[in-house]
Formats: structure tokens, C-alpha cells, sequence
């Protein structure tokens, strides 16, 4: 980040060139920020709206567009003819200054804007109201991994001969934990029988993606209907799923009917990691 130290005695020099670099060191990091949204019209704050008697009123705030935070002024529209869109007007001005050497410049420059009523049209100082992002869409997307990383299952048969794939993924701004899979038991008469289910480990997860607490979920039978148990009292379309502290990824697979030699589970849920 640019700064100027002002502590050194001597008389500081200060001119033009030193604030620019002072001007340049702020709008940067703005700049730097704001991108984090989006690279188009990202909103800010404010700009709300609201309707009475036919007029809508859209409440101050601020937008990044193009590189720049502009302020936007308190401003209203009515009804829309026909092809017409409501548009954000950027308006720039420069007020001048009169410089040492008589000269006058319009140096002090600032934007702001407000809304209109007209075809659409998208420039450096106007588009449509519509294409206005909030900042948090694009931030929160910036903020969890873009690719599922996964892992493969394959438990022996005497366990059920488990296989397929858990696929999972962190989002860093809400510090949880996506996770997705579909599992197929090919030996499921080999699982232990009613009531002595037990959870079997499918696989574990790396460390970033364990949560703080036991964190219980469902595995879904995929298939429309149901299939009974190894006791013929129950039907199977649900089972109980888990991931523990130490990022081990359980599932508690029921022996089916004797008929049934086989059955897949799938998954997608969230999880907290605090």
C-alpha cells in the first residue's frame, strides 16, 4: 500500500506530484476492493426502492463502475414507455481553480448520478438499472472453491463392497462444508443385520474440511420406491450419515431383504465447520 512518512524533520515538499501519489494510494485500495464484487455495475450500499402513486423512488447510495465508487443521488421515475428501461445517469463535473500562475483549470472532479427513463443503453456513464449487482454475489462466489475436490470409496465385500465417489468443496465466507456423493453396495447382505446396523467408515476427509462438532446428515435410497429390511418390519428409503471431528465421512448402511443384493445411497448437503 502506497503512504508518505510526514515524521522526518526538514520541511516536508509538498506539491502536486506527492498528492496525486496521496490520492492514488486510496483509490487504489478502493479499487482493489470493489473488484472483489464483480466487473460489472456492482452496488454498494443503498439504492433501494420503493413505490407510491405510480412513482418509484430509488433511496442514495454508491456503485463501482468502470474503476470508480460513485455516489448516487436520491432520485425518482414513473411509469416506463414502451422498449424503455430505468437507467443510472452518471453525471461527471469539474470546478475550477485558479493556479499560481493565473491559469484555471476544472480541477476538482467528482461523479455522481441518478436515475432516468429511456432505451437501453450501456456507456461509460449510463446503463441499465437492472444490470446493478449486489457487492455480495460476486464476494461470496469469490469466496468458496470454484472446484469440487473428491474422493473414491471401495470397502471390501465383507463390508459390503461400498463404491463409488464423495465429491466435497469449503466456502471460506460462511465456513461450511459441501458435500455430495453416490454409493453403490454390491454386497449389501454382507452388512450386519437388524438391530446391529453399525456406521462404516467411506472415507476421510483432509484437514480444513472437519467440522468442530459430530455433524449428523441423510443418505437418500435413489430409486422411487422402498426396499424392507432384513427383517421384513421396516422400509428402507432413508439412512443415517455422519461426519466427526476428525473428518471421517460414515455412513450407517442397513442389511435389506434377502431378495435384495445390492442398493445405492446418494447425498448433497451442508455442513458447518464451527
Amino acid at each position: 500500500m502506497k503512504a508518505i512518512d510526514f515524521t522526518h524533520t526538514g520541511g516536508f515538499p509538498l506539491t502536486q506530484d506527492e498528492l496525486d501519489y496521496l490520492q492514488q494510494a486510496y483509490t487504489e485500495c478502493i479499487n482493489a476492493i470493489a473488484v472483489m464484487g464483480g466487473a460489472g455495475p456492482t452496488l454498494i450500499t443503498g439504492m433501494s426502492q420503493s413505490f407510491s402513486l405510480g412513482v418509484t423512488t430509488v433511496a442514495g447510495g454508491w456503485f463501482f463502475y468502470n474503476g470508480e465508487m460513485i455516489k448516487f443521488l436520491p432520485s425518482t421515475y414513473s411509469a416506463l414507455g414502451f422498449g424503455d428501461v430505468v437507467l443510472v445517469n452518471i453525471t461527471p463535473t469539474a470546478a475550477n481553480l485558479t493556479y499560481n500562475d493565473g491559469s484555471t483549470y476544472g480541477a476538482v472532479l467528482n461523479k455522481t448520478a441518478v436515475v432516468s427513463v429511456g432505451p437501453s443503453v450501456t456507456s461509460a456513464t449510463q446503463f441499465p438499472l437492472s444490470l446493478l449487482q449486489p457487492f455480495q454475489v460476486a464476494f461470496g462466489q469469490n469466496g468458496r472453491e470454484t472446484t469440487w475436490n473428491s474422493t473414491a470409496v471401495s470397502t471390501p465385500a465383507p463390508s459390503g463392497g461400498v463404491t463409488g465417489t464423495i465429491f466435497y468443496k469449503k466456502d471460506m465466507m460462511a465456513n461450511t462444508l459441501q458435500i455430495r456423493g453416490f454409493l453403490t453396495a454390491s454386497n449389501a447382505q454382507n452388512f450386519a443385520a437388524s438391530p446391529s446396523a453399525t456406521y462404516s467408515l467411506m472415507c476421510t476427509l483432509p484437514v480444513g474440511y472437519r467440522p468442530n462438532n459430530n455433524t449428523f446428515f441423510t443418505s437418500i435410497y435413489f430409486i422411487s420406491g422402498m426396499i424392507e429390511d432384513d427383517l421384513g418390519v421396516a422400509w428402507i428409503k432413508q439412512v443415517n450419515s455422519a461426519v466427526n471431528t476428525t473428518g471421517d465421512v460414515y455412513i450407517n448402511w442397513i442389511k435389506p431383504d434377502v431378495s435384495v443384493l445390492g442398493y445405492g445411497l446418494e447425498f448433497n448437503t451442508i455442513i458447518p465447520l464451527d
